[in-house]
């Protein structure tokens, strides 16, 4: 009987379209955020991670770790921000949020509402895409899928340096997607209490001048000016 089995032609099944009434509005997509893992971190405490890892938030999908750095696309130019924690009488975080940053406009490090105690850090954020998987949608033709990763407290040097970079590109009148930047996940010691912690640093820069790579990053670049998106929360952002 498995000889009169007919075996489908593999051209056909890849040009099916499985998703002919599969309705996708924007507002529903979800931006993963690569977190660098720590001690404290609850995928670290659930051991299904490890210190010093770069894992995106919603699949926990390895991206890069101690010994492998991360190699990120810009897509958006880097933008200063906020990181807002609000804390209770006992010192539990009740919220987090990213806000804007508005130009020439320093807002107060605390702050008191009802909810309790306002802390804000200021941070770097940057919309993405690593390398190996800018590669990946490439060779599958495929549309691809951004990332974003803040740069606060110890790796927010980093965020500076991307920012510096990204400013003599403007100069240049080039894209801010054209510049790879190398991120390294490096341990160092706490000044107060001695305890080890890992902090983001930017190892190298380095042009991109493969054109399929910079098609598909301009129609990224391109997607999400016009797009509204979501980033997807995390608990992470707690320390």
């Amino acid at each position: 009987m498995t000889k009169n089995v007919a075996k489908s032609n593999k051209n056909e099944v890849a040009s099916m379209d499985y998703y002919e009434d599969f309705a996708v509005d924007t507002a529903d997509l979800i931006i993963p955020k690569i977190m660098l893992m720590q001690k404290v971190s609850k995928k670290v405490e659930e051991e299904e991670a490890k210190v010093g890892e770069f894992r995106e938030n919603v699949g926990n999908k390895l991206l890069g770790d101690k010994k492998t750095n991360l190699h990120l696309a810009p897509v958006r130019p880097i933008k200063k921000i906020y990181c807002e924690s609000v804390k209770d009488k006992q010192g539990n975080i009740i919220s987090y949020a990213e806000v804007p940053a508005e130009p020439g406009k320093k807002l107060s490090p605390l702050e008191q509402t009802e909810e309790g105690t306002l802390e804000r850090q200021e941070a770097y954020q940057l919309f993405c895409l690593p390398l190996a998987e800018l590669d990946d949608y490439i060779k599958a033709d495929a549309k691809p899928f951004p990332f974003v990763i803040t740069f606060k407290g110890a790796s927010f040097y980093a965020g500076r340096q991307i920012f510096q970079a990204q400013f003599m590109y403007k100069n240049m009148r080039k894209p801010p997607f054209a510049l790879m930047f190398e991120i390294s996940s490096t341990q160092a010691t706490s000044k107060m209490g001695g305890h080890t912690y890992y902090k983001m640093e930017v190892k190298k820069t380095e042009e991109i001048v493969d054109s399929k790579r910079l098609s598909m990053l301009r129609e990224l670049f391109n997607d999400l000016n016009t797009a509204s998106v979501k980033v997807a929360e995390s608990e992470e952002e707690f320390f």
